[in-house]
């Protein structure tokens, strides 16, 4: 499936806010119950992220919601 530059800018926000808190895509799973392959497969855009999942995420890897969503609107 190919996704629109937006998206992929919120997948990218999304990696690297759980990489700069040091998280594994299986830990961050972990945290939000999730299964296993659930943020691989967002991570590798095999599945869209919708805006109350990204604020979840965001919220689970200590990142400030706003400031990420600003980032990826400069994008």
């Amino acid at each position: 499936m190919k996704y629109s530059a937006r998206q992929r800018a919120v997948v990218a926000a999304l990696r690297k806010a759980r990489e700069i808190a040091g998280i594994s895509q299986r830990q961050l799973s972990e945290r939000l119950q999730q299964p296993p392959n659930w943020i691989q497969r967002i991570e590798s855009l095999e599945r869209r992220v919708d805006v109350a999942e990204f604020i979840t995420i965001a919220k689970a890897v200590g990142a400030d919601v706003t400031k990420l969503f600003r980032e990826v609107l400069r994008t």
